[in-house]
């Protein structure tokens, strides 16, 4: 891959130009077909550009023998009326994609990487990412800590256990973790798939904050869920692409941030809007529709509050269509 990202293909233009970034949706003309966003910030230092691979919601679900030993009866009562996204179904999109990672710096999965959990379904995951793509990030989703999808047995296991058995397959930090690239960016992914962020994320994003400024590095945020855009024009925000039946969505005081948000999460999504100078971008899913929006931010330039928005991209879920990602070029 050499040049404009993806440039050796044909693209079918889908929504907008490239010149309307936000909104510039194509399919690419080749076997696999995927949907493609753009994303592009410019750091003014030349150089090398960097380039990350954002997907979503896989929903990879499968059901093995440990399972069936296991005979949990949450996970039963999910096999019996969750039909979507079932029996290896989303495979065929992720292998599409995983054709299409040579050449990115970066490959990040903003959550629901499972549909729900089970033994079978973090085995796949295991074998189609942790094993093909080194230092690949995942970010927690809800899907993952979950094992009612629209059953009516409950789990009888807690919620500690559960997180216990992702320990086991996740190789990295799942609560945070942060990169830098080069003299350009820093890369910073979060979990905030129980709706909420957890303990000590706070401080951890504070210190990678501090350091980024420092270093003159813009910061690029990933996580599942969106935020809150405290931005009342955004109360009724139509898709970019709609997926799962999804019409217009409030972003202005739905999602984390919002009054209804818990002390620490409000605390982050503080912290994160007051530096809107250096994060240059927000990415999730989740909402398995595209969406562009932009978050009420503001910083601080010569001791004055200057308002800033923060660009935030919510991505359509990949086991839609024929896959979907978003690529992401740092210059």
């Amino acid at each position: 891959m050499t040049g404009e990202i993806f440039g050796t293909h044909r693209k079918i233009g889908i929504r907008g130009t490239k010149g309307e970034p936000e909104g510039y949706l194509y399919q690419l003309d080749n076997r696999s077909g995927v949907m493609v966003r753009e994303a592009c910030f410019d750091t003014g230092k030349g150089g090398k550009p960097f380039r990350i691979l954002h997907v979503t919601d896989l929903h990879l679900h499968a059901i093995n023998e440990q399972d069936e030993r296991e005979e949990n009866p949450a996970v039963y009562g999910s096999l019996q009326h969750r039909m979507a996204f079932r029996n290896r179904s989303t495979l065929p999109n992720l292998e599409k994609v995983l054709a299409l990672v040579e050449g990115f710096d970066q490959v990040i999965i903003t959550g629901d990487a499972i549909d729900y959990l089970t033994w079978g379904s973090l085995e796949l995951l295991q074998e189609y990412v942790w094993d093909r793509l080194p230092g690949v990030w995942v970010t927690v989703g809800g899907h993952e800590l979950t094992r009612v999808m629209e059953g009516e047995v409950p789990d009888p296991t807690t919620l500690e256990s559960r997180y216990g058995i992702l320990g086991q397959y996740w190789r990295h930090d799942m609560a945070y973790c942060s990169r830098i690239l080069g003299d350009k960016a820093m890369l910073i992914q979060m979990n905030n798939g129980e709706s909420r962020y957890l303990e000590g994320e706070y401080h951890r994003l504070l210190r990678d904050l501090d350091a980024a400024r420092k270093r003159r590095l813009l910061v690029l945020l990933f996580q599942h869920e969106p935020l809150c855009t405290h931005n009342p024009a955004e109360k009724e925000v139509l898709p970019l692409r709609a997926n799962d039946g999804t019409g217009t969505c409030n972003f202005c005081d739905s999602f984390l941030g919002c009054a209804d948000s818990d002390e620490m999460t409000k605390r982050v999504c503080g912290l994160i809007r007051r530096n809107a100078d250096i994060i240059k971008g927000v990415f999730c899913g989740h909402w398995h529709s595209d969406f562009y929006t932009q978050i009420q931010g503001f910083c601080t330039q010569d001791g004055v509050r200057v308002k800033k928005d923060i660009p935030q991209y919510v991505l359509t879920g990949n086991m839609y269509d024929n896959g979907h990602v978003m690529a992401i070029t740092i210059k």
